[in-house]
């Protein structure tokens, strides 16, 4: 619960695929710094790391969940459609559901929403109650990779799509000073061996760098962890590349506490 003898501190995890291991980094240096986080929201990947610390508040455990097993996990995301050799996202439904122990909304220490895009409306759409799992699913639903998730009446693709650094959304839970991690920063693209699905993915990521520009008005604290860079290996590896991994954890860990001064002095 919040202290209410100060102001409140609300946290928004941003879209960013890989780099999303930085959001844990931001955590661990908060905790450490004894820097309490009242609220939490997330995009995408930043779902995933939201939902995971709400519920257990547990850095180690988080920690060990980004970095354990990373081919296993990966393993799991190759659940192809008939449907145009689109990714159904049933089995990273699945493998959420195990890492977050089967939570719900209800389930969680810390109050948590959850951004997906409503593909029909062309809108955010948001979770803040009902099954986790499903939520994190929809949030990570990356065009051109996973099919649209059926929720309802609504059709939902990856959160980063019209919302990829969901500031706004802490605010309106009730947030005094918001901190707001964006992923879309300071990244290269490697020009060698081009190939279509590059190309669209570097469009996209084009597209979600100039959205976040415009995305962070109600942020009082940006956080832009130097993550990414000119990675060497495959688009793929990058997702269980425990050295990487690693460094990009420790990317964001270090951004956060070069921070903790002045976010602790808004607080007061």
């Amino acid at each position: 619960m919040a202290n209410h003898n100060r102001k409140t501190l609300g946290l928004a995890l941003g879209s960013g695929s890989f780099r999303g291991s930085a959001h844990v980094g931001v955590i661990k240096a908060l905790v450490q710094n004894n820097i309490p986080i009242d609220f939490l929201a997330g995009s995408s990947i930043g779902a995933l790391v939201a939902a995971h610390y709400a519920v257990f508040q547990d850095i180690k455990k988080l920690e060990e969940m980004m970095l354990g097993n990373q081919r296993g996990k990966i393993s799991l995301l190759f659940d192809v459609s008939r449907a145009g050799g689109l990714l159904t996202g049933n089995r990273p439904e699945k493998l959420f559901r195990q890492i977050l122990e089967g939570a719900e909304f209800k389930d969680v220490k810390i109050p948590l929403k959850i951004v997906a895009t409503d593909i029909i409306e062309g809108i955010p759409f948001i979770f803040q109650r009902g099954d986790l799992a499903t939520a994190v699913q929809a949030s990570i639903s990356v065009p051109l990779t996973f099919k649209p998730l059926k929720f309802k009446d609504k059709l939902l693709i990856d959160g980063g799509a019209s919302n990829p650094v969901p500031d706004n959304v802490v605010k309106d839970m009730g947030a005094d000073v918001i901190v707001s991690v964006n992923l879309y920063n300071r990244y290269r693209f490697d020009t060698k061996n081009l190939n279509t699905s590059k190309v669209v993915m570097r469009g996209l990521e084009i597209l979600l760098t100039n959205l976040t520009k415009s995305n962070t008005k109600h942020t009082d604290i940006l956080l832009e962890p130097k993550v990414g860079g000119s990675y060497k290996g495959s688009r793929l590896k990058k997702y269980y590349d425990r050295k990487l991994i690693s460094n990009i954890i420790k990317d964001g860990e270090m951004m956060t506490r070069d921070k903790t001064d002045e976010i602790k002095l808004l607080l007061q």
